[in-house]
């Protein structure tokens, strides 16, 4: 018969397994967003926003990286988003919406939800020229403290999925195969 004190050792043995556990699936996603933006980064040093955006609706809907970032199942929406936050900023510091859009709106497609990034230019006329992006998920602004609508006009939408029964037009990337 095994005492009070033995399984009290090893149901803590089990909680810091589970918490080492944890951590070391966190710090992997961690790194594979830290990957994911610096191919951000890259694609928009050398295509047209359009394009990247086609290649990134392609990927989300490729079944192949649909498990990119290995290990995403064991954190939550929040904890995933902090993560793609972190790994954005890590190369853009603070000015990173556009990447950071990018990615959000990538993560979010490829787990099934119906995502665009909305780039808008400020409404007030006498501040110095600023331009942000940011993302819709399912019709709704995702990871904004504020709605941007309130200080910035629209300019542009970019699906990178389409709404339930239609085809996202240039979707797939040249030279690839459907």
């Amino acid at each position: 018969m095994t005492s009070t004190v033995g399984l009290l050792a090893r149901s803590r043995r089990l909680a810091r397994s589970r918490r080492l556990a944890r951590a070391a699936a966190q710090a992997a996603v961690g790194v594979q967003l830290w990957l994911a933006a610096a191919a951000v980064e890259a694609g928009l040093r050398v295509r047209p926003l359009p394009a990247l955006l086609a290649a990134w609706a392609w990927a989300a809907r490729s079944p192949a990286l649909r498990w990119f970032p290995a290990g995403r199942a064991h954190l939550g929406d929040a904890r995933l988003d902090r993560l793609a936050v972190a790994a954005s900023r890590r190369w853009r510091g603070e000015q990173a919406c556009l990447p950071l859009a990018l990615l959000r709106c990538w993560l979010a497609a490829s787990a099934g939800h119906h995502t665009a990034v909305v780039l808008g230019v400020r409404r007030t006329v006498a501040t110095p020229f600023t331009a942000h992006a940011w993302v819709e998920v399912d019709g709704e602004i995702h990871g904004e403290p504020v709605d941007p609508h309130h200080g910035f006009h629209r300019i542009a939408r970019f699906p990178l999925t389409p709404p339930a029964g239609q085809r996202l037009a240039g979707a797939q990337p040249a030279g690839a195969r459907p």
